[in-house]
């Protein structure tokens, strides 16, 4: 595809560029083409301005094919490396498109002379033909992924060094949402009480805030009046952390509590101060004539003179008083004169009475003048009147003008907020509002009106700081839960990342960094990317530094903490230099912590001494954001509209800046001119062109500068805004290459009116959309589209459906109307009609049936079904479709453990679980594994014991004898602990897959069957533990795991606008348009908290059996959060309508939609202000249309329209459609637009004459599935076939478990055919292990420690010649010197290895120890090149991979399956094919009387305290024994303890060199193998005889490991527990652990 005029402006190279991609306009390709120009282009402002990051100059060998001539030194190539740009996007899917899109178009590259013919892509700057090989290479590894990907990879090499030591592994979304449960259940058990606080310290609650959080915890669980409301509060903030984070940000102090001065700005800043100015003005102009008609008429009015505590002496004052210049003073002002003119029981309402029956109120607070009805002279009455009448409708009808609305909502929850008094009020003057009184009572008194009481400002500060002290406390267990299960979630890496970017203090410095360098480093200003928090935090520190009295505690710690900060400060510069442009896709969706990390990345990077002038930029890097703010529609996700508006103005600001600031891009050759852009692919010297690439267009495409004011041949010119725009980097794509250009002109008119300005609910609001017109491209122009509008009829229902089940019930026939079916119903036939191609028919008014054209067949997978919301509709139209033989399938079904199927394996796992609960009994007896009846069940359970295992009694009354078996197999399999096989051979062998036979269903069941195998790895198989997480996942509300599925390619897909993202279709159909539920706010006001990006606020309730009082702060995010919503459900109906290509169908009507001889449809009109319908907004878009083109016929106007000038929204009315004159014209409003809209109301419009054939209602197919499973019963005969014969199998073992084998082949059972995890079901309470080793270490991190240090610091003679005396690897000899006791190395571990809170101190004395004992033994000579034992070193290699291949003689072993018939043969296994790979600790190669030898050699740290405590027993015994035999009876131990990875280490080397021998090259003598032991510094080789018992041992071991993996049915039965006189092996064994263990020794 040629480029358009506006993306080879984003092709510049030179500006930061902000891509505004309309849908379909080509935005991938744009990037793919930028990111290739990056890579070729060697002049850019990348290479002129930044230098140039390490490189290698080779890649390593064997990646490439080309030969070396035909590649280049990386080190020279002037372009940016893909390692160099980073290419970020918003989902995986995504990512993995634009590195494929990648590949294949770097693959195309080759030398030669510009040119395209889309096969290959010549290019001159291409000079070598091994060159795109290299790039590819280097594509794999670079940085193109999801931000959070690019994040997580960017930590990797850091998480020690950022005080994190869990594993890499990222949570699922079953244990995420498990974790937030457990997290929510631990913060309400903990005990509110001072002396238990440290139970919630040990929680994970921060122990300076704990006792506060539990407070506020409490707090809010009597604000909302049950823990349950309570519960669901918590869980709604915790989803929403960053929109949290963000809004406390900007209204907290230092201290971290909420200041009411910065939360009131906060509120107010919605609201424009000049409109509250010129509304003000107006309002008190008005009111001011309404006091001077008043004073005028005082005789008659107020004949007794004005008392100073009324209404009107209020009023008066008011009007007196200076017009105040701050905004709140502004507000409480309007508020004090709206108590005055508003009754009070409409005070807060959305539309109050103001000025009721023209009047002022008179009540408790009187108006101060008569009413005018009380004026006997009929003339000056009805004068007054009058002049009453007309001032008070003036005031009142500005008040309820558009932005009079906006300034009421402000001014009532002003109102509220503030708690001054009118002027003019009485001591005694009673608010119509009353605070809450703190504490709460327990109940409100009887006659007390709850809507009339409100909470304070500070009640509203005291919330706020409630839900934020629990939401950091909750965020506190939430850390210490995934700490525990060592894992991580998106959450903790983004943290990670802001303390790697020093975005904030990090994490593991706030132990020791003084509080006011915490500070300063947490003090990150709006210009996200300066450093001027770490500078100011260098400034303190150079305080403290010289003057020591105000250093505290920290003065001798100052210079550990300089030395710190500057090593973390010159890092992030660091990894600043490696990347040099950024290219952000979807930007419009990423959340507000997102934009702040990424813009950390384009500060100051570290130079060197020959690197180029740093340029005078906020922006290093060359930053290319994409994105569309009319496609943002992810804000549950918390993306942030706002952020890609902000960074736009910025990213403009930044280049006008670099052109007049940045010499050297505008220096000769220029990079950038003030009037043309830069085409990277045109402006170099070797612009060879292919003669065709010439003659294209003129060789338009070959300029090398594009003026800013170019335009493509059928499109305007540009108009003097957007050459602007273009000047400043913003570029608009405009060209449309996915929707025919007719439908594509019609669409453009919709959006001209669903994104003006008149619907922001806040005219300054950041968080809308502007229209934007696209244009079709060239080959779309002259292609029509179609539209289409199925609008059922919504009238019916006087008639009682049929009662029986075998007859299928019409949508359209007797019974109540049901939208949802009647949808469903009728876009399946048109689906139907538009696979098979054939014609559909339209009414016409009169009555005459209208055949339409057929059109081209359609496959199944170019149609899809958008919904605005997973709602049930789903689920009804997949129904239909699959009635009329129509593939089709959800991409997400919706909760998983709803679904029937997922719902029955769950029922089996509970009744395992628990089977004597009846319920769960019931649960499984009545559902498609079993079948009972009623009577049945009433049989099986009425009659049961109370303790009785209702498991065992099931089998008993199982209905065939194939059930029997299927129930007792659930028993030998449930006690056995195997809770996967279980389910999996239930699925096979039970009727589940009869009762739901749809590919649905099966991948339903396959993928809770996943979640339980993968659960069982995670917390161990047993079944309790199992059934209760499965448990809480259903629980989980509104975060319940989703069931995803995979639908076929040659479905139709159905799924949601928002999964729509990104794709297309042929047809698209948008259904169910006219229905509120993904515009409502039921949800968000049911779960009482709602958070938006500017603030959030919950919504107490503290007594259940009232109303929720009044909360200013709550009225106010909810009306900013309906505004974001309803701005959001514009942008999802474009993001749906622009999916299609060449047909859209709109789907929906409203009720009451009816059909009116003579006149066609009449469709009931109603509009919602505050949150429309999407439908609402797609009709009301079409009568704004027809308005502005003065269409006085059309049919989309209300009757009563005046179109003579603008027209206003209507509420309410009826609209009339006659589906012929519409068809024939639609008044779509573009000249190039269809003609017509066709209009399908019912299905007759849709079914020929020969009506489809019956469908088979659920009792029908039910009693068809029952008769075919009889039916293959009868014709069922067991009989099992003879086995095959596989002559050799294979499979890989951990060379650990065959010592595990060995000791216990119980546990190795229990692990592996068991599938538990090793973890104790409850563990035992934390306690200090008495291990007698310094404080922060466990014998198993001393011993990695030691290893590590012997790894990478031990020495290596080399052999005493030139060559060793049998060849060797070269890296083998290299002679190094001895440095295992190099405190330098040591200290590098440490940094490593090491957590903070270890005693680094008494470590290295007891490393130094062992370490000194192992220098100065045998190794230590060997090492130095000495002679010891007449052995001398000539190579040695560390961790040492191995893998080796056993065959092993199985005789035969039958490998077979259960079946309710027995258990069916299915192979015969003759050898069995052993892989076991592994790292040997050290090989030394030695010479020994001029033979050549090879030794595996082992290091053990065992009793590693006893350095500490000086004791002689144990292994210390042998100290100072030279020669290489056991010399006691612990070194014998340790020698049988380890025999058999030692024997397989042995193995491995003999292997190795017999292989060497075999093929004539010289061999080394494989010497029995030895432990280094560490106490002493011995080397320890095992005696010839128990080398040989243990290489036999080997062998029966390995063939133990083989039948337990390939046999089946292995019984846990078959290995007994130990004897007691073994009891030591199971004390060691984590199956006899913790509270409860599982397993144990006999007696």
């Amino acid at each position: 595809m040629r480029l358009n005029t506006a993306q080879r402006l984003a092709l510049n190279l030179d500006s930061h560029i902000v891509v505004d991609a309309g849908a379909g306009t080509g935005k991938t390709s744009t990037i793919i083409d930028r990111v290739i120009e990056h890579y070729l282009t060697e002049d850019q402002r990348a290479t002129r301005i930044l230098p140039m990051p390490e490189r290698p100059s080779k890649l390593d060998g064997g990646l490439l094919v080309s030969p070396s001539s035909e590649t280049i030194d990386l080190r020279k190539w002037k372009g940016l490396l893909p390692g160099e740009v980073v290419l970020l996007t918003f989902t995986n899917r995504a990512s993995d498109e634009m590195r494929d899109r990648l590949r294949k178009r770097i693959s195309k590259l080759k030398p030669g002379p510009i040119s395209d013919d889309g096969i290959t892509r010549t290019d001159p700057r291409i000079r070598h033909q091994g060159f795109n090989e290299q790039l590819l290479t280097l594509l794999e590894d670079a940085p193109i992924g999801t931000i959070d990907a690019f994040f997580n990879q960017l930590i990797s090499p850091y998480r020690g060094y950022l005080g994190d030591f869990n594993s890499k592994d990222i949570i699922s979304d079953t244990n995420r949402i498990l974790l937030v449960e457990s997290a929510i259940n631990t913060l309400w058990r903990l005990p509110n009480s001072i002396n238990l606080i440290g139970e919630a310290v040990d929680a994970g609650i921060p122990s300076e805030i704990a006792s506060q959080v539990l407070d506020a915890r409490d707090s809010i669980s009597r604000h909302y009046s049950s823990r349950r409301i309570a519960t669901n509060v918590l869980r709604s903030l915790v989803y929403k952390s960053i929109f949290i984070e963000e809004s406390t940000r900007l209204i907290t102090n230092k201290d971290g509590k909420v200041n009411p001065e910065s939360l009131k700005e906060r509120i107010i800043l919605s609201i424009d101060q000049e409109d509250l100015t010129n509304f003000s003005r107006e309002l008190f102009a008005l009111v001011t004539k309404y006091c001077d008609f008043i004073k005028e008429n005082i005789t008659v009015l107020a004949p007794e003179g004005v008392f100073s505590d009324t209404r009107i002496a209020c009023l008066d004052s008011l009007c007196e008083s200076q017009l105040p210049t701050d905004k709140w003073k502004q507000l409480v002002r309007l508020g004090h004169l709206l108590l005055c003119i508003t009754s009070d029981a409409s005070i807060m309402s959305d539309k109050p009475s103001i000025f009721p029956n023209s009047k002022l109120p008179s009540d408790t607070w009187e108006s101060g003048i008569r009413n005018y009805s009380e004026i006997k002279n009929k003339t000056t009455k009805e004068m007054v009147k009058t002049g009453l009448k007309d001032l008070s409708s003036q005031i009142k009808n500005l008040w309820y003008e558009k932005i009079g609305k906006l300034i009421l909502h402000f001014t009532q929850v002003t109102l509220v907020l503030d708690n001054s008094n009118p002027p003019m009020t009485s001591a005694d003057w009673q608010h119509p509002l009353q605070p809450l009184q703190f504490p709460l009572p327990s109940r409100l008194s009887n006659d007390s009106k709850i809507n009339k009481f409100h909470f304070t400002l500070q009640a509203e500060v005291d919330n706020l700081d409630n839900l934020k002290l629990v939401h950091d406390g909750f965020l506190g267990i939430l850390k210490n839960l995934k700490k525990n299960e060592e894992t991580h979630d998106y959450d903790d890496v983004q943290r990670l990342t802001g303390d790697l970017l020093l975005a904030n203090c990090p994490n593991v410095c706030r132990t020791f960094y003084p509080q006011s360098i915490q500070d300063a480093l947490n003090s990150l200003n709006k210009e996200t990317w300066r450093d001027d928090h770490i500078n100011e935090a260098f400034s303190i520190l150079e305080k403290l530094e010289k003057n020591s009295k105000i250093a505290g505690n920290y003065p001798e710690k100052l210079s550990t903490i300089r030395l710190d900060l500057t090593q973390r400060y010159d890092l992030l510069k660091k990894i600043r230099r490696r990347y040099r442009a950024f290219i952000i896709d979807e930007a419009q969706d990423n959340s507000p912590l997102q934009w702040r990390l990424l813009s950390r990345l384009w500060g100051e990077r570290a130079i060197q001494d020959d690197d180029p002038e740093v340029p005078n930029t906020p922006w290093q890097p060359t930053i290319c954001y994409v994105g569309d703010v009319k496609q943002s529609i992810y804000a549950f996700r918390q993306a942030e509209v706002t952020g890609f508006l902000e960074y736009s103005r910025i990213l403009r600001d930044i280049n006008e800046h670099e052109f007049s600031s940045v010499k050297e891009l505008t220096r000769k050759p220029p990079l950038r001119k003030s009037d043309s852009s830069r085409d990277p692919r045109n402006s170099y010297n070797l612009n060879i062109v292919k003669g065709i690439e010439v003659t294209e267009e003129g060789g338009r495409n070959l300029i090398p500068w594009i003026p800013f004011d170019l335009s493509d041949p059928h499109l305007p010119i540009p108009t003097s805004q957007e050459v602007e725009y273009r000047k400043q980097g913003l570029i608009s794509l405009q060209i449309n290459y996915r929707t025919d250009g007719g439908l594509l002109n019609v669409m453009n008119e919709w959006w001209q009116d669903i994104f003006n300005e008149k619907h922001r609910h806040f005219p300054n609001g950041n968080f809308y959309a502007k229209p934007q017109r696209l244009f079709p491209s060239r080959d779309k122009i002259n292609a029509q589209g179609s539209l289409e509008w199925i609008c059922p009829l919504g009238i019916g229902g006087e008639k009682n459906p049929p009662t029986d089940l075998r007859i299928p019930l019409d949508p359209f026939g007797p019974g109540k109307p049901d939208s949802i079916e009647r949808q469903s119903m009728m876009i399946a036939l048109r689906i139907k009609k538009l696979i098979e191609g054939k014609p559909i028919k339209i009414l016409s008014s009169e009555g005459n049936w209208i055949e339409l054209p057929a059109e081209e067949p359609v496959e199944p997978s170019e149609i899809m079904i958008l919904l605005p919301s997973r709602s049930k509709i789903r689920d009804v139209i997949i129904r239909h479709l699959h009635n009329l033989g129509i593939p089709a399938q959800a991409d997400r079904e919706g909760g998983l453990l709803d679904r029937p199927a997922a719902h029955t394996i769950e029922g089996l796992l509970q009744f395992i679980a628990r089977p004597f609960s009846r319920h769960h009994a019931s649960w499984v007896a009545r559902s498609s594994l079993i079948g009972f009846d009623d009577a049945k069940l009433q049989k099986y359970l009425f009659y049961s014991g109370k303790e009785e295992n209702l498991l065992i009694r099931l089998r008993d009354f199982a209905i065939n004898e194939r059930q029997k078996e299927l129930v007792q197999r659930w028993i030998d399999l449930s006690s056995a602990g195997r809770i996967v096989d279980l389910l999996e051979e239930t699925v096979d062998r039970s009727d589940i897959l009869m009762a739901f036979p749809d590919i649905v269903s099966r991948q339903d069941i396959e993928q809770i069957i996943d979640i339980i195998r993968n659960l069982s790895r995670e917390v161990g198989g047993d079944s309790i533990v199992l059934a209760d997480k499965i448990r809480d996942l259903r629980e989980s509300s509104g975060n319940s795991l989703e069931a995803v599925t995979i639908p076929p390619s040659d479905a139709v897909r159905v799924m949601t606008i928002h999964g729509s993202k990104g794709l297309q279709a042929k047809v698209v159909i948008l259904a169910d348009l006219f229905s509120g539920r993904q515009t409502n706010m039921t949800i968000d006001d049911r779960n009482r908290l709602i958070v938006t990006p500017e603030l959030f606020a919950g919504n107490p309730k503290p007594w259940s059996n009232e109303l929720s009082p009044l909360s200013a702060l709550w009225k106010h995010v909810r009306k900013i959060y309906q505004a974001r919503k309803s701005a959001e459900s514009r942008r999802l109906l474009y993001v749906g309508a622009t999916r299609a290509q060449n047909k859209l169908i709109i789907v929906g009507s409203t009720k009451g939609t009816k059909w009116e001889d003579g006149k066609g449809i009449k469709f009931p009109w109603t509009y919602s202000e505050s949150l429309p319908q999407l439908g609402e907004m797609w009709i009301e878009s079409l009568r704004q249309g027809s308005a502005n083109r003065n269409e006085t016929d059309s049919p989309w106007l209300d009757q009563s329209d005046d179109i003579s000038g603008e027209i206003n929204i209507k509420t309410h009315g009826y609209r009339e459609f006659d589906p012929s004159s519409l068809f024939s014209k639609g008044f779509l409003g573009h000249s190039k637009s269809p003609n017509g809209l066709t209009l399908l109301h019912h299905p007759d419009c849709l079914i020929s004459e020969n009506k489809p054939s019956s469908i088979s209602t659920p009792l029908t197919r039910i009693e068809n599935l029952d008769a075919f499973a009889r039916n293959s019963i009868s014709k069922h005969t067991t009989s099992f076939i003879s086995p095959r014969t596989d002559y050799s199998a294979r499979f890989k073992i951990a060379p650990s478990r065959i010592s595990i084998i060995e000791k216990c082949p119980r546990r190795h059972w229990y692990e592996t055919i068991g599938g538990l995890s090793p973890k104790p079901i409850i563990p035992l309470k934390s306690v200090n292990s008495p291990n007698g080793l310094p404080g922060g270490i466990d014998p198993a991190l001393f011993g990695t420690i030691v290893h590590r240090i012997i790894e990478i610091g031990i020495g290596n003679p080399g052999p005493k010649e030139e060559y060793p005396t049998t060849p060797l690897p070269e890296s083998w000899i290299k002679k190094e010197i001895d440095l295992i006791d190099s405190p330098e190395i040591h200290n590098t571990v440490f940094d490593e290895l090491l957590p903070l809170e270890a005693d680094r101190e008494s470590i290295t004395q007891l490393v130094n120890l062992m370490i000194n004992r192992i220098k100065s033994g045998p190794l230590g000579k060997l090492s130095r090149g000495e002679i010891f034992d007449g052995h001398r070193v000539e190579g040695l290699r560390t961790e040492m991979p191995f893998n080796i291949t056993k065959k092993i003689n199985l005789n035969g072993l039958v490998r077979s399956r259960w079946t309710p018939e027995g258990y069916e043969p299915l192979s015969k296994i003759e050898f069995a094919n052993i892989e076991m790979s592994g790292l040997i600790d050290l090989v030394l190669c030695t010479v020994i009387n001029g033979e050549s030898t090879i030794r595996p050699i082992d290091l053990k740290t065992e009793e590693a305290s006893k350095l500490i405590d000086q004791k002689t027993d144990g292994l210390i015994e042998a100290l100072g024994e030279r020669t290489t035999e056991p010399k006691c009876q612990a070194e014998i131990e340790i020698l049988l303890e380890h025999r058999m990875q030692q024997a397989l280490y042995y193995t491995a080397l003999k292997n190795l060199e017999n292989e060497r021998s075999k093929y004539g090259y010289p061999s080394r003598k494989v010497l029995p193998p030895a432990i280094l032991i560490g106490v002493t510094g011995r080397l320890v080789v095992y005696p010839d005889d128990m080398l040989q018992n243990a290489l036999d041992d080997l062998e029966e071991n390995l063939i133990l490991a083989a039948k337990m993996s390939l046999g089946s049915n292995v019984l846990l039965s078959n290995f007994p527990p130990l004897e007691s006189s073994k009891s030591e092996t199971c004390h060691k064994c984590p199956f006899n652990q913790g509270e409860l263990p599982i397993c144990g020794p006999l007696n």
